[in-house]
């Protein structure tokens, strides 16, 4: 880990980290940051001071697409059947859309402000096609943009946002799609002063509640699935509502099965790996309720953590598990014959350990453009049982045509 420069302070925004990470704009950068680098051994590091490319490469497995579906509950054949996926438009097993965010390298959770902590602002996604299982891609992440906000209610005073690019491409350099990131960094113990969400309970189910969720998922989430039956251009109009999905209440158990899809790897390790990054970076854990260290992911997974530290009601879903819930939600609507072509959204508010959460979209707009017809719909979350609007963003599909059908 880098060591501190004069003016840049542990845990604090300044103009100095702000300095060192404009030094970085633009610039390609294929370093997987410090939750992979910190494990290195001193030969890899060395290796690792030689000339880089400007290249990073990603692959996800037929085994790995499969654990990674499961693991945000989309269950889709084309994530895991191969003779099915074989018959489809695609003529193999994809990826869920959303897997290209893994090709980005470095982001606001590694990157500059050394002991900040980040949140998620929002993310956009262009795709001009899938990911294949077993396909080996190219990528390339750059910082785009960093700023310094002054007095953030959130944060309890300065704040920082942090923008960045990745490019993923085949080995041709066909463009497979973009993924642009925008991230919140801030002191936590200005967050925790702040006491934002102070006010916020937690809630309790009942049992009779619970049974309410379990119904919607028979008959929202399982019910509605299109699959191999296309859904054409000249049947959607302005307005339609595509049938919602439900998700949660959010568990400990449940985030888990999300966040390690890929198995050990950077900070998610243990025992000796645990301890070669607290040798290597020993400000960079918090401590747990039993005072040993963990990685700073490890914040939202307690709710007395998040209380601890950020000064927040409890734990949280951290905003990736969302982004795979929209495309569920979609590819559902659409059928195995539609394409994601763009997912721009904003996160505006949290779901709390114990929340559910309901996603949302409504077609707004159709068109003919270069031959592809296109869809816009607005897509939104709602959290239950707060009814908060959670998320809001657009989404842009391809569907098929009958005049090409």
């Amino acid at each position: 880990m880098a060591s501190l420069r004069e003016g840049e302070v542990w845990g604090e925004i300044t103009e100095a980290s702000l300095n060192r990470l404009l030094e970085r704009k633009g610039v390609a950068r294929n370093e997987r940051g410090t939750m992979t680098t910190l494990t290195q051994s001193k030969e890899d590091q060395a290796k690792e001071e030689a000339p880089k490319p400007k290249t990073s490469f990603f692959a996800m497995s037929k085994e790995t697409t499969a654990r990674f579906a499961r693991g945000f509950a989309d269950m889709n054949p084309l994530y895991h059947k191969e003779a099915y996926a074989k018959k489809s438009p695609w003529g193999r097993i994809i990826a869920p859309p959303a897997t290209i965010c893994y090709a980005e390298t470095v982001n606001g959770a590694t990157d500059g402000f050394p002991g900040c902590h980040t949140i998620w602002r929002g993310v956009t996604y262009d795709w001009k096609r899938p990911m294949y299982a077993d396909e080996v891609v190219k990528s390339t992440t750059y910082l785009e943009d960093v700023y310094i906000i002054e007095d953030s209610n959130f944060a309890g005073g300065k704040a920082a946002v942090q923008n960045y690019a990745t490019d993923i491409t085949t080995f041709e350099d066909e463009l497979i799609g973009t993924y642009r990131t925008s991230w919140h960094r801030f002191s936590r113990s200005g967050a925790k002063k702040s006491s934002k969400y102070a006010g916020i309970e937690r809630h309790i189910w009942t049992d009779e509640e619970l049974d309410g969720v379990w119904a919607e998922y028979h008959n929202q989430n399982l019910k509605n699935r299109r699959g191999a039956e296309p859904r054409y251009f000249e049947d959607v109009e302005v307005g339609d509502e595509v049938p919602y999905i439900i998700k949660g209440p959010v568990t400990l158990t449940s985030k888990l099965a999300f966040e390690f899809a890929f198995g050990a790897f950077g900070w998610f390790v243990g025992h000796e790996l645990a301890l070669a990054l607290w040798e290597k970076a020993p400000r960079l854990p918090i401590r747990n309720e039993e005072n040993v260290p963990e990685p700073p992911v490890a914040i939202h997974w307690t709710n007395e953590r998040c209380e601890k530290y950020l000064g927040m009601p409890g734990a949280y879903e951290a905003g990736f598990e969302r982004l795979n819930w929209f495309t569920q939600l979609i590819n559902n609507w659409m059928g195995d014959h539609g394409k994601m072509r763009r997912l721009d959204v904003q996160f505006r508010g949290f779901h709390w350990q114990g929340d559910a959460c309901r996603l949302h979209a409504e077609v707004t707009g159709k068109r003919v453009e270069n031959g592809e017809h296109l869809v816009d719909l607005k897509v939104w979350t709602q959290s239950h049982p707060r009814d908060q609007r959670t998320t809001d963003g657009t989404l842009v599909v391809e569907l098929p045509s009958k005049a090409g059908a």
